[in-house]
């Protein structure tokens, strides 16, 4: 009997995690947010399951279908080879978005448990670990992040389970269950694992300094047990080695830099409510967190001092954010990982007061000094645009803990066995559960509901996508195209390993490919976030890119419908270039640069751009495209959009249409359509600033059309230096494109690309794959020096005759970090053995 009573808390706690996950989600939808969920965290480990079915291997180097072509370290972050993904290539008849749904709500059930587990070993009361286990629940990110952002949570199994660990290693000198799970969180979740690491460190010194309560600490001998128990990080990391340096590496040369803070401010502590307080983006905890912290400073024990000091010098001062965000940004997600140690804080605070080791004033002040700090804070909210009520409702909520602790204070006097889980927890517990769904982070909008998530996963996309490849011998690209929200949930999204996409949107990529798109070339940018690099609606992009086909359920311009699979539709576009050909009809980049708007996007229909020096070209003889002047004809207003329709003088094929946005309101978003065309400047504060102050749009036009629909989204802004040209685009040049390369796609796979071309001019090999230093070109087995073309892309010079190509790509870092893998490998095994060697000496 009293075995299953033992089992009964963790039932209750799995039913009550599967209930608040149907409260906060289910009922909105799917258990996936539309932002990253749909386009990243369930799409790119579904990339990774089908590169492996067609390639076998298990340590892929190139995503040659994603954004032209990229390091597949760049995708790295998203489950790469996280041991929560790895089990899903057992299961090829899964849908990936199912088995992640799925793969989320276990993990965040296991995390709770282990939580619960990890306190009671903790000799904390039963009543106590339950509810703070609740709490663990109901904090900000748990439920919000394992429904969106998977990889800011998903490593939280493992992280329990190394605190688990670390007692296990100070109780009974074991490290493998530490090791093993710092490895594991690292497999799972690089970013996050440095703070979990940290984390564990500050845990660590707290049982170290418990254990050694009664004995005097050395610095000798701090050092020498320090380092032992560091040794078992580093082996994990060792471990990771194969995964931690080519990604390293890879993030190294594709990631930006967002925010500039002088070296002082590193240094100056910073405090911040939604830091702490349910934001999803925080730790998530209710006030009570604040107050814990502060009364932990009046701690008289060192390992008490030394969890709670540790906390509150990492939380506060910047340089820790700083340092654990990589030095892109300061940024509260990153403190994620302290919250089960939080928690734990919590639990050690209940107890103190359950045995009133603290005075009613000393326990009464933090609470008072948490609200006086809560109204002061107010105008942080203000300036997010948040509003006023989320602050007053905290401002209500560290009165209430105040008055529930005096409350305590009076009952506890005169009965004794009053519940201090009752009186001062589960008022957080009640207060996260009841505000949470309300505040801003979990809005029922954030979430994928059941029709756009059938849409999106529709089989007759996949139908359709293997039907435009099944007869095309060619090497060209195949994108889906749709509305604005399918097209933010297909960034990423690989129907067959033929496939091939320019769109993109990962943290890490390319830096040439990302300038090209934003600067040089200058395509409209759908979205707020910058990193969102959508499918293109721009004609000219489309070709040189070498788009033939586009599966949509609306008839796409300049692309002719050639099949129907149920309501998708296949269109082809037979003007578009290859991917790689050879050609002798180039400019230099000297003369690119020259070009002005719409040519600096035409031009590369016409011409190669190549950086060496070259027989200057005639552009004379380039298609020319009129300036033109718009004119309004009527104009409506729909939903606080204003939308109006103008008419330009003449009928052609291409309105190439350019204007400056000066936003009177920088703190909000300016959007315009055109033709339904979006551009995007996003606000400035938001955190992927896209920096899109000029809106270019090529907008492809029916035979004797003459008016364009303009939709201008809310706000107060200005449009100027308006730049408006009309013309037709070039047929397919035979000048340009004089010889395609015949793909071999037996031998073509992974980071390989092998086929045969025949060069009719000495010239140059073109091809619309990013250029990155790390590719080799063997041409006729002889390796040949690659160069950039078009400003961004890859390609070397090529004499005449027949040849046989071949591209390789080896992603930096690999080999090195296989050989510290076997290193980090070798080193734990030996340490396991001088384990158990010691235990049986010891017997």
């Amino acid at each position: 009997m009293d075995k299953v009573k033992r089992y009964i808390p963790y039932l209750l706690l799995t039913g009550l995690t599967l209930f608040f996950c149907r409260i906060f989600v289910g009922r909105y939808g799917i258990f996936g947010a539309k932002v990253d969920w749909l386009s990243q965290h369930s799409v790119l480990p579904d990339y990774f399951r089908q590169q492996f079915y067609a390639t076998g291997k298990l340590f892929p180097e190139f995503a040659a279908n994603l954004g032209g072509g990229q390091n597949i370290y760049h995708f790295a972050y998203y489950g790469l080879y996280s041991p929560l993904i790895l089990p899903s290539y057992l299961l090829p008849f899964v849908k990936m978005s199912d088995y992640i749904m799925a793969v989320s709500i276990t993990g965040l059930t296991a995390s709770v448990l282990l939580f619960y587990y990890w306190l009671k070993s903790r000799k904390t009361d039963a009543g106590t670990a339950f509810i703070l286990s609740l709490m663990f629940l109901l904090a900000g990110p748990m439920i919000g992040q394992y429904s969106g952002q998977i990889m800011f949570v998903d490593y939280m199994p493992f992280l329990c389970l190394a605190l688990i660990g670390v007692d296990r290693y100070f109780e009974q000198e074991k490290s493998g269950l530490f090791t093993v799970s710092v490895f594991l969180m690292i497999m799972t979740s690089f970013y996050f694992s440095i703070g979990g690491m940290l984390s564990l460190v500050l845990y660590g010194l707290h049982r170290y300094f418990e254990q050694r309560e009664e004995n005097r600490v050395t610095v000798r001998s701090f050092l020498r047990d320090g380092l032992c128990f560091v040794r078992s990080m580093i082996l994990a990391v060792l471990m990771s080695g194969f995964f931690l340096v080519p990604t390293a590496l890879a993030l190294t040369g594709g990631r930006s830099k967002e925010q500039n803070t002088s070296f002082a401010s590193f240094f100056i502590p910073q405090i911040t409510v939604e830091r702490f307080a349910y934001s999803i983006y925080g730790i998530g905890l209710t006030t009570l967190v604040i107050t814990v912290l502060l009364t932990g400073l009046l701690y008289r024990k060192v390992y008490e001092k030394v969890l709670t000091y540790g906390c509150v010098i990492v939380l506060v001062i910047p340089v820790f954010a700083y340092l654990l965000n990589g030095g892109l940004y300061i940024r509260d997600k990153v403190f994620i990982p302290f919250l089960p140690l939080l928690c734990y804080l919590i639990s050690i605070y209940l107890e103190k007061c359950r045995k009133r080791e603290l005075s009613f004033i000393a326990g009464m002040i933090p609470y008072i000094i948490t609200t006086i700090f809560v109204y002061m804070a107010r105008n942080q909210f203000v300036s997010k645009g948040i509003g006023e009520s989320i602050w007053k409702v905290l401002l209500a909520e560290s009165i209430l803990f105040l008055i529930c602790y005096v409350l305590y204070c009076a009952l506890k006097r005169y009965h004794k066995e009053t519940k201090e889980i009752l009186m001062l927890a589960l008022p957080s517990v009640i207060c996260l559960a009841v505000t949470m769904n309300t505040f801003y982070q979990m809005k029922p909008d954030r979430y994928v509901s059941r029709k756009l998530y059938r849409d999106v996963v529709e089989e007759q996309n996949r139908q359709a996508v293997k039907e435009a490849l099944k007869d095309d011998d060619g090497y060209y690209r195949t994108e889906q195209m749709g509305s604005d929200d399918e097209n933010a949930a297909d960034l990423n999204r690989i129907w067959d390993v033929d496939q091939n996409i320019t769109s993109i949107y990962s943290s890490a990529y390319n830096p040439d490919y990302q300038t090209f798109r934003q600067k040089t070339f200058g395509l409209e940018e759908p979205f707020r976030n910058g990193m969102m690099q959508s499918v293109s609606k721009n004609p000219v992009f489309q070709r040189m890119m070498g788009v033939r086909y586009i599966v949509s359920d609306s008839d796409v311009p300049g692309y002719t419908l050639v099949k129907k699979c149920g309501t998708t539709g296949i269109y082809q576009n037979k003007d578009a270039a290859p991917v790689m050909y050879a050609t002798d009809r180039v400019m230099t980049e000297e003369e690119y640069k020259k070009l002005t708007f719409p040519y600096n996007q035409t031009a590369f229909l016409e011409y190669a751009v190549v950086g060496e020096h070259t027989e200057s070209s005639d552009q004379n003889i380039m298609t020319a495209y009129e300036p033109v002047s718009l004119k309004m004809a009527n104009n409506r207003t729909t939903g606080g959009a204003e939308q109006k329709t103008m008419q330009q003088e003449g009928q052609k094929q291409i309105l190439f249409l350019r204007f400056r946005v000066d936003n009177a309101h920088p703190n909000k978003d300016v959007a315009v359509w055109i033709n339904g065309i979006r551009n995007k400047l996003s606000a400035k504060d938001h955190v992927y600033y896209n920096e899109n102050k000029i809106f270019t749009y090529a907008v492809p036009l029916k035979d004797g059309e003459d008016n364009i629909s303009v939709t201008f989204g809310k706000g107060k802004y200005r449009l100027r230096h308006v730049q408006a040209y009309l013309g037709s685009l070039p047929e397919r040049s035979e000048l340009l494109y004089q010889s395609e390369i015949q793909v071999d796609k037996k031998q073509t796979e992974d980071n390989v690309i092998q086929g045969t071309i025949r060069v009719k001019k000495d010239g140059w090999f073109i091809t619309s794959i990013p250029y990155d230093k790390h590719f080799k070109i063997y041409i006729d087995g002889k390796e040949t020096e690659i160069q950039k073309v078009n400003t961004a892309f890859l390609g070397c010079k090529i004499e005449s005759g027949n040849h046989e190509l071949k591209i390789i790509y080896h992603a930096p870092g690999t080999t090195t970090g296989k050989i510290l893998s076997l290193i980090g490998i070798a080193g734990f095994l030996l340490v396991l053995v001088r384990e158990k060697r010691k235990q049986k000496n010891t017997r």
